[in-house]
């Protein structure tokens, strides 16, 4: 909760919301003065040559200038105007002197006033977050039963039962770091004609970090969601398939530079910000290891996409040019048994369709998979999952829940354990 800002911030906001004016003030005054000092040596020169005699005596003119701003308390200016224009000029210099006072003034109260303004804005944008927090009530999948987050909520859904207008909404999304907009046009294909709807989702930043959300279980297993930040629901469903089964979870929720986004599944330089050397540096710690799996997760089948057959693609082959190891795993024969029982689930339970390395290049050097050492210093396969199902397909609690069942079973040799909470009590974030 912000608490109310005192008078001595607030003062001090006031200066720097000022500072820019201040600055420019200072400017146009010393250029003022220093235009007026070499009029006034010129016309003054003539009438007392004996006071202002060559160039040098330029800075008393200048000096006369500026103490007569102040009232000359030290007695360093020289003698005064004897000419009409010198005496015009000491007149230009005696409302300046007014204005220097007033002007400051003024700025420091525009800044004044801004700075509890502002104030008063981030006191409503509290409320306005918890308002927003509230769309998004645990809502109880029908399928398993289990109170979950919703994966987003329609921004008109949000003005009709929270009240808020448009400037609300959009202002308390910038002001908290969990909430984004989305259009989900994006997740459908262009051949389905889709229509503009912008929505709210809500994510998790249970343990906060630079570039997003890390969540070590000390599992075998790292869930990574290496675009959440810009591809719709996939961090919503990479967040309960780790959630379920127990995994640990790595999420990239932030874009440092919205106009030049910088992916974290393909990686020219890891070094190129610190965000992007964070997320390697926490993706190699908990995925090194023979027995460590790093399941990167990404979305499929969006607007500019081709549609396939397939919802499911389980990418591991690597490009043969790289002359490294032919896939990402080092249990070869594990992930192929992992894939089958997770292909029969997907036709048997929902009528859906996985494929192995068919409609997605294999991984270059680029690949995080690779940069990791996917093959070589651990398991890595990616999971790229058709937007109709993370975002449209009512049943995804369920898809997500089965997977979790199979990936702990197969890939770390454990059962799932059913928490009584998952029904019982709101679960997630």
């Amino acid at each position: 909760m912000v608490k109310r800002t005192n008078a001595f911030v607030l003062f001090g906001r006031a200066f720097k919301n000022a500072k820019k004016d201040f600055w420019v003030s200072i400017q146009v005054l010393f250029w003022i003065t220093l235009v007026l000092s070499v009029v006034f040596y010129f016309v003054e020169h003539t009438a007392q040559p004996e006071e202002y005699k060559n160039l040098w005596d330029l800075w008393d003119a200048f000096v006369w200038a500026v103490t007569r701003y102040i009232g000359d308390p030290g007695k360093f200016a020289g003698n005064g105007p004897i000419t009409l224009i010198g005496r015009y000029i000491d007149t230009i210099i005696g409302i300046l002197k007014i204005l220097i006072f007033a002007v400051p003034a003024g700025l420091v109260a525009n800044g004044f006033r801004k700075a509890m303004e502002d104030d008063k804005r981030q006191q409503e944008l509290v409320g306005y977050s918890e308002r927003l927090k509230n769309a998004f009530k645990r809502k109880q999948c029908r399928y398993t039963h289990y109170r979950v987050v919703p994966r987003f909520v329609s921004v008109v859904d949000v003005q009709a039962a929270q009240r808020m207008d448009t400037k609300d909404i959009f202002d308390t999304i910038d002001f908290c770091n969990n909430f984004r907009l989305r259009n989900l046009a994006t997740t459908q294909n262009m051949n389905e004609h889709p229509r503009d709807r912008l929505v709210i989702e809500h994510f998790s930043l249970e343990n906060p970090t630079s570039y997003g959300c890390k969540i070590d279980r000390g599992s075998d297993i790292t869930i990574v969601s290496t675009s959440s930040v810009s591809e719709a629901g996939i961090g919503h469903f990479a967040y309960y398939l780790a959630l379920f089964g127990g995994f640990n979870y790595i999420s990239k929720e932030f874009e440092q530079n919205p106009d030049q986004p910088r992916s974290y599944y393909l990686i020219a330089d890891e070094h190129a910000d610190p965000e992007l050397e964070e997320f390697m540096r926490d993706v190699r710690e908990m995925t090194r290891g023979e027995e460590k799996w790093a399941v990167f997760m990404l979305s499929a089948s969006g607007a500019e996409e081709p549609v396939h057959p397939t919802q499911f693609h389980f990418v591991h082959e690597v490009q043969k040019k790289l002359e490294i190891q032919p896939t990402t795993t080092l249990r070869e024969e594990q992930f192929i048994l992992f894939y089958q029982a997770m292909e029969r689930m997907f036709e048997n339970e929902f009528q859906l369709k996985a494929d192995l390395d068919e409609y997605y290049l294999p991984a270059g050097k680029k690949n995080i998979a690779v940069q990791i050492g996917g093959g070589k210093d651990c398991n890595a396969f990616t999971l790229r999952t058709a937007f109709c199902v993370t975002e449209w397909d009512d049943r995804h609690i369920a898809i997500v829940r089965k997977m979790a069942e199979i990936m702990k079973l197969q890939l770390e040799g454990k059962p799932l354990e059913e928490n009584n909470n998952w029904k019982e009590a709101a679960i997630g974030f």
